[in-house]
C-alpha cells in the first residue's frame, strides 16, 4: 500500500466542523514523528502568537498537543492539512485537552507573502481594543450597540498618527474593568465591528501600507478617519 500524501487545505476556514476528527503529527519530548488523535472542539478562536500580538481564526483541538508538536501539521480525516500546531493552554506544564492550530489560510497568506518577496509582512493599527455590547454601550451612554472601545493607542503608532484617541478612565462593570471614554471604531472600510475579533481580523487580512477608512463614535457624534496600516514591530504594543 502505498502512502497517502498531505494536501494542504483549501483554506476555507468556515468549512471546518466542531466534532469533525483530526490527527496531529510532531515530536511530543522528544519522540520523532509521533501522531495523536481527536476532534474539532471549536473554530475561530483568538491566541496569543509568541509576539504576544493575536492569531484570529484559530482551531482548537482536544487531540494531545505537547512541547513539541509545535510546527507540525492538523490534519483531517482525507489528510488535508487544516493548520499548524502552534500552542496548547495548561496550568500543569503538560497536555489539559486544549491545543490550538493556526488556520492553514492565515499559513498560506505568509507562504505566499516568502514566495514573493522572501519576507512575511503583517499589518498593524496600533490599538488595544475591548469588545462593546448593548449593556456596556448603555452604561457608558453610547449612541451605538456595537464597536470597538478604543482602550489605548499606541504612541507613534498608525492610529495615533491618525488620531485616534484611547480611554481615559478605568470602568468597573459585570465583574470586568473597561478603559473607558475613548473612540469607539464602528466599522473598517463599511464592514461593522461586531464581534470582539472583527477588528483584528479585519487588520490581518490587509497589508502593511494600505489605507483603510475607520468609521468611529467620539462624543456620540459619528465620523471617519483614514488611516494607513503600518508594518507590525517584532513585539505587541497593541492591537
Amino acid at each position: 500500500m502505498s502512502a497517502r500524501p498531505l494536501v494542504v487545505g483549501t483554506g476555507d476556514d468556515e468549512d471546518l466542523v466542531v466534532g469533525e476528527p483530526v490527527a496531529a503529527i510532531g515530536s511530543p519530548f522528544g519522540e520523532q514523528r509521533s501522531l495523536s488523535v481527536g476532534v474539532v472542539s471549536a473554530t475561530d478562536r483568538s491566541v496569543k502568537s509568541l509576539t504576544q500580538f493575536q492569531i484570529e481564526g484559530a482551531i482548537q483541538t482536544d487531540a494531545s498537543i505537547n512541547p513539541g508538536n509545535s510546527g507540525g501539521p492538523l490534519l483531517d480525516a482525507g489528510a488535508r492539512v487544516l493548520g499548524i500546531n502552534q500552542q496548547i493552554e495548561t496550568n500543569s506544564g503538560a497536555n489539559d485537552g486544549v491545543g490550538f492550530a493556526v488556520p492553514i489560510s492565515a499559513v498560506k497568506r505568509s507562504l505566499a507573502q516568502l514566495r514573493e518577496d522572501g519576507t512575511a509582512e503583517y499589518a498593524y493599527i496600533g490599538v488595544s481594543s475591548q469588545p462593546l455590547y448593548p449593556q456596556l454601550a448603555r452604561k457608558l451612554g453610547l449612541d451605538t450597540n456595537f464597536g470597538g472601545l478604543v482602550a489605548r493607542v499606541v504612541p507613534g503608532g498608525p492610529a495615533d498618527q491618525a488620531g485616534l484617541e484611547g480611554g481615559s478612565k478605568k470602568l468597573q462593570f459585570q465583574a470586568s474593568e473597561y478603559q473607558a471614554g475613548g473612540d469607539v471604531i464602528l466599522q473598517v472600510d463599511g464592514h461593522d465591528i461586531v464581534g470582539p475579533d472583527d477588528l483584528a481580523r479585519f487588520v490581518a487580512d490587509s497589508r502593511p501600507g494600505d489605507t483603510v477608512t475607520l468609521t468611529i463614535l467620539r462624543d456620540n457624534q459619528r465620523r471617519q478617519v483614514k488611516l494607513t496600516l503600518g508594518d507590525r514591530p517584532d513585539d505587541a504594543g497593541g492591537g
